[in-house]
Formats: C-alpha cells, structure tokens, sequence
C-alpha cells in the first residue's frame, strides 16, 4: 500500500463562502474551478463545503483527506471494512477519482482519495 500523501482539506462552515475567501485572502491561493469552492495553496488542495452543522459536531466536522495509489486504495479499505470504521463506501465522484471514507475512533472523518493522474495527460473524449 502506498499513502502519497494529504490530498486535501475540507472545511466544514455555515459560511463556507467567508471562509473561503478568508483563505484566499491569508495564504494568496490559487482559485481552482469545481464544486466547493477548491483553493490551491502550494500543493495542498482546500476545500470549502456549506453546512447548518455546528462545528465540534464528529458527523459533521472537517475531513482530511488522504491520496493513495490504486494498490493502496484497496488495502486501506479492506482494513476499514475489518475495523468496522468504513463510513461511506467508495464513490466514483469524476471519471477518474474516488473516494471513500472511514471514521477513527474519536469520530474524526478521514477521506481516502485515488485520483488517475494519468488523465491530465489525457485528451477529452
């Protein structure tokens, strides 16, 4: 199994708009284009996800994210099925990324993500 790294940060805010301008402003990021609002600053990738949620609530919280390679997109999810921790089963959210997520056990949200890198080098079909 291979964990690359962080893929991303998403916040969780009743004003995710605010907060993501805050971020913008703070960190001088790059605004990406898609849904929630993304930022890139540096390598890491944040996003920004509306809620009614207070924060401090486990079922609602900020997620970290992590990349894994495709080998290790199935490893960590067979030992989040053999945990009992699976939260969300794996999504095909693009053609060429999925996710799914698990909780640890204080209830913090970890997403695991496989992006096909291999499809920036891709014509659109």
């Amino acid at each position: 199994m291979a964990v690359l790294g962080l893929n991303h940060i998403a916040f969780r805010s009743t004003d995710a708009a605010a907060l993501r301008d805050f971020y913008l402003t703070l960190l001088a990021a790059e605004e990406l284009g898609g849904e929630h609002g993304v930022l890139r600053a540096g390598s890491l990738v944040l996003a920004f996800v509306e809620t009614d949620a207070p924060q401090g609530r486990p079922d609602d919280g900020d997620a970290l994210a992590f990349e894994v390679d495709a080998a290790g997109f199935e490893d960590v999810l067979g030992r989040a099925r053999e945990l009992g921790a699976l939260e969300r089963p794996p999504v095909a959210h693009t053609r060429w990324s999925r996710r799914f997520e698990v909780r640890d056990p204080e209830g913090r949200r970890l997403e695991f993500v496989h992006d096909d890198l291999g499809v920036y080098w891709r014509e659109d079909e």
